[in-house]
């Protein structure tokens, strides 16, 4: 009996964390995309929806893979232990993927940052009749 209730609090709270986790990363992670795409709502929408879709399958197949488990429950101390055992990797494993998903929005930002910024200007060339780029032929150009 208590391996099935451990079962069900595990799932319940393993995956009740996954939803507002990506509920949080869905809404607060539009800022940086938007940024990252140059104001393009529509386009920053779509990868802040495909990344939390990817999220999700990545933590909600991880918990179902990690819900099994070899012991057997005897008591109710055990059956808690088993349930903070298990969601605590859980957690590891959120954190992980928030950080990993925080590393994607800053990366993206920061490409979009660069093509927004303007190129350098290559540098006059110095006056006079005899230049010649480094490396150029020396001599007549027009025959």
């Amino acid at each position: 009996m208590y391996i099935v209730v451990s079962y069900l609090v595990y799932l319940a709270i393993s995956l009740g964390v996954t939803i507002w986790v990506a509920k949080t990363l869905r809404k607060n992670g539009r800022v940086f995309l938007m940024d990252a795409f140059q104001g393009k709502a529509e386009l920053a929408d779509s990868v802040n929806s495909l990344l939390v879709v990817g999220f999700y399958l990545i933590n909600v197949g991880y918990v179902t893979l990690a819900l099994r488990t070899g012991a057997t429950l005897e008591d109710a101390r055990q059956a808690i232990e088993l349930v903070c055992d298990k969601i605590g990797v859980v957690l590891l494993v959120l954190g992980i993927m928030h950080f990993f998903n925080l590393y994607i929005f800053n990366r993206l930002r920061k490409r979009g940052q660069e093509r927004d910024r303007p190129a350098r200007p290559l540098p006059p060339p110095p006056p006079g009749p005899g230049w010649v780029p480094a490396g150029g032929p020396v001599g007549r150009v027009l025959d």
